[in-house]
This record gives C-alpha cells, sequence and structure tokens, in this order.
C-alpha cells in the first residue's frame, strides 16, 4: 500500500486492529451513506464495498496490511521527478509473440508493481491554488446552517402556536422530532425498530390531541405550526448525513493531494501492449500542456464503468477543471480522411475499419453516471501519425459529433483547452472521489 493510497481502514473508520464484526459494522454505516439512492456516487459506493472486501477476508487482509508494512518511503514532496526521454522517432515497435512485453518487464523478479497512484506528482501547481469544491471542512458550515434554518422554523412554530392550547402539546411534538436525528447517527439505536415506533407514536398522537383541542381559526394554525415543525425536522435530519458524506470526502480526497495537478501513470494496465503503452505516453505529453490552466487537474489511466456483459473501455487520458471533464483516447493510425458515422464510430474512405469503433461514446456515457450532476462530459478521440518520421496528419472534415470531437493529438489538445477555459478555474472533489475506483494499476 502506498503513501497516496486510500486507507482502507480509515475508509472504514476503524482501527487497524479492528474485529470483523466491528469492520461488518463500519461497512454497513459508510455504504448508507454513499449510495447513490442516499446523493452518493456510484464511485464512492464501489471504493468503499473494494475496503470491505479487502479487509473481511483474513487472507487478502493480510496480504494488505503486508503491503503496508513493506511499502518504500515516499521521496520529499518538494522533490520533482525527473521527466521521461520523449521516445526516438521512428515505427511503433510491435511485441514479440512469447515475451513480456509489459511496463513491468524491466523490473527485478519478484518485486510488486506499484499501486495507482492518485497522488503522484508529475507536475508542480501554481503558486495561486484555485478553489476547491466543496471545500475541506465545508460539512460543517452546511451543518450551522441546518442549525439556523432548524432554530428559525421552531421560533415560527412558538409564534404560530394557538393561544389556546397547552403548551405542554408543542413540547410533546418536539421530542420525538429531535430524538429521531440522534438515533439516526447512532448506528446500534438506528436498529431498534420499537424505538422509531415510539417517536413516530408520540408525534402523531400528540397531533391527534392538539387538533382535537383546536378549533376554528386556531385549527388552521396548528397546521401551518405542524408544516413548520416538519421543516425543522427535516433540517434536522439532514445534519448527520452531511456530516457523514463530508467526512467520507475528507478520507478520500486528502487536502495535500490537491496539490499535485497530474496523477497515476500514463499507460497504466497496458500489461504486454507495448504498442499502446508508447501512444498512452506521448499522448500524456501533449495532455500535460494543459496544466497551464489554473485548475485544470489530469489522471491518466483508467476504465470506463460498463454494464455487465460489456466490455470495458480503456481510456488514456481525463482532463477536469470545474464543471468540465474531457474523456480523452488515443490512437496510431495512418494518414487519411476519417468520418464519424451515425453511431459514433469511426470510418475511413467511408468504410468501417478496425479499431474504428473506439468506444467513446460508450464511455462517455458511463463516465456521466458516475460523476456528480451537473458535470459536462465530452469525448475526445486523439490520432496519432502512423509514421512520426514523416509526421503525416490524418484529417477530419467534420471533426465533431454530438459530443463527441476526434481530430489529431494538437488539434484536440488546443479545442479542449478551448472548451475548458470557458469553465471556472475550480477543483471539484467529488469529481476526483468518483474517478479514484477506476484507475487501472501501473
Amino acid at each position: 500500500m502506498r503513501n497516496d493510497e486510500p486507507d482502507y481502514y480509515e475508509l472504514l473508520g476503524v482501527e487497524r486492529t479492528a474485529e470483523p464484526e466491528e469492520i461488518t459494522r463500519a461497512y454497513r454505516k459508510a455504504m448508507r451513506a454513499v449510495h447513490p439512492d442516499a446523493s452518493g456516487t456510484s464511485g464512492l459506493f464501489r471504493l468503499v464495498k473494494t475496503a470491505y472486501d479487502t479487509l473481511k477476508d483474513p487472507a487478502s487482509r493480510a496480504a494488505y496490511d503486508a503491503r503496508g508494512r513493506t511499502a518504500p518511503p515516499e521521496p520529499p514532496r518538494s522533490s520533482r521527478p525527473e521527466p521521461e526521454p520523449a521516445p526516438e522517432p521512428g515505427p511503433t515497435p510491435r511485441p514479440e509473440s512469447g515475451r513480456d512485453q509489459s511496463a513491468g518487464a524491466g523490473r527485478p523478479s519478484g518485486t510488486r508493481p506499484p499501486g495507482p497512484s492518485f497522488t503522484k506528482p508529475q507536475a508542480a501547481a501554481p503558486a495561486s491554488a484555485p478553489r476547491v469544491r466543496p471545500r475541506f471542512g465545508s460539512h460543517w458550515i452546511r451543518v450551522a446552517a441546518v442549525g439556523v434554518w432548524t432554530v428559525v422554523f421552531l421560533a415560527a412554530v412558538y409564534v404560530l402556536w394557538p393561544a389556546g392550547l397547552p403548551v405542554g402539546f408543542l413540547l410533546l411534538l418536539v421530542l420525538p422530532l429531535v430524538a429521531m436525528p440522534l438515533v439516526a447517527l447512532e448506528p446500534t439505536l438506528r436498529s431498534l425498530s420499537w424505538l422509531w415506533a415510539v417517536c413516530a407514536l408520540m408525534f402523531v398522537g400528540g397531533a391527534a390531541l392538539a387538533a382535537t383541542e383546536a378549533d376554528g381559526d386556531g385549527f388552521w394554525t396548528l397546521c401551518a405550526a405542524l408544516a413548520g415543525l416538519a421543516a425543522g425536522a427535516a433540517g434536522l435530519a439532514a445534519a448527520p448525513h452531511l456530516v457523514r458524506k463530508g467526512r467520507l470526502l475528507d478520507r478520500l480526497i486528502a487536502p495535500d493531494s490537491l496539490d499535485y495537478q497530474i496523477f497515476n501513470v500514463p499507460g497504466a494496465g497496458l500489461d504486454g501492449n507495448l504498442a499502446r503503452q508508447v501512444v498512452a505516453r506521448e499522448s500524456a505529453t501533449e495532455m500535460e500542456r494543459l496544466v497551464r490552466l489554473d485548475g485544470v487537474r489530469i489522471v491518466h489511466a483508467l476504465t470506463a464503468p460498463q454494464p455487465s456483459g460489456q466490455g470495458l473501455h480503456y481510456v488514456e487520458h481525463v482532463v477536469l477543471r470545474g464543471d468540465r471533464l474531457a474523456v480523452v483516447m488515443a490512437r496510431r493510425w495512418p494518414a487519411g480522411t476519417y468520418a464519424w458515422t451515425g453511431k459514433g464510430a469511426i470510418t475511413t474512405v467511408g468504410r468501417p475499419f478496425p479499431g474504428g469503433d473506439t468506444g467513446i461514446g460508450a464511455a462517455v456515457k458511463e463516465i456521466r453516471k458516475v460523476v456528480p450532476r451537473g458535470v459536462r462530459v465530452r469525448g475526445f478521440v486523439a490520432v496519432l501519425p502512423d509514421d512520426p518520421v514523416r509526421s503525416s496528419r490524418a484529417k477530419f472534415p467534420e471533426p465533431e459529433y454530438g459530443d463527441l470531437l476526434a481530430g489529431d493529438l494538437e488539434q484536440v489538445r488546443e479545442r479542449i483547452a478551448d472548451w475548458l477555459g470557458e469553465g471556472d478555474p475550480v477543483v471539484d472533489r467529488r469529481v476526483l472521489a468518483a474517478l479514484l475506483p477506476h484507475l487501472r494499476r501501473p
């Protein structure tokens, strides 16, 4: 386990010496907080499940703990890694049959390749850091706002309370509304159905007694007071939910991780496919020029989630800024004239060809499902020349097809820069957290 990977124990909120039963309880609590139906994201949901699957099994837990003890120390944050030398111009090498052409072929035997480096710095952040959304600790600000909301509505209820009704009825109504959020916050109490029934019966009984005592205009005033109580109770119920989600996000995305602009290793996970590794690294060099824009974050090498039974699509790069996210796939094709088909595939000379259906449309569609709502996602296919010596370019008379766009590497980089430049220089932690479970290992 590397220092820049999320700690599964910290993610579930348990100690490293926790018993299996304690891990199971923490997992159930976390899953209720990050479930997509509870305004969570699919990415966070999968990451919490991965943490639980790893820690619940004694063998996998022991292996995970062993990785944590034997992980090499990280270099100082102030140091910058030396850039990798650019590949020499020439024909694309092809893997020879029967030989290991993976990225770790030159690694000493018995050495485990590093895990997905989510905070691996490839370039330093600018002196003036962009805004971060949501801010670290902002959940406490939201809780304070919820508290003000609740107090305002309770004060309004007190003012609207009919003069002829005893104040004891009001206390009978407020007591269960205050108790319910406290019950929801404590896992041991949350599972007691009889406790929820007592709170519900107390509120319904108090409302019924107050309604029988109210008459005429007092009845409608009582209805307004009950509506105010419901609004105040909704605010109280939201406070524990905000705290749980905020703490989980703080554990996933640490403050120092946003000091970096480029994450993971280009071509990670393409073991045995040296040609695609070279394409990924060459295209990464061009994409990383986008870090000049304030607020840009680049994530290399991830697999877009796909429905069950369908193949996964490898995405070389994802570039995000504010509420905009660019999905980039890189391909090495010969010079020629290319065009989009009606289904989002690419043809040459009006004919389909192997590899023309890159899967960019499906990747964009599935990434939209895992990132927060409101994030605009576009797909880009960057074409590298098949003969780097001649540097011949592929041509796209109509480069755009809906939210998909294709062109040579430099054109794609320029169009991404123009599109992202229209947004705000903001780093959205929720988007990074949604992409984290889909990174590929180097």
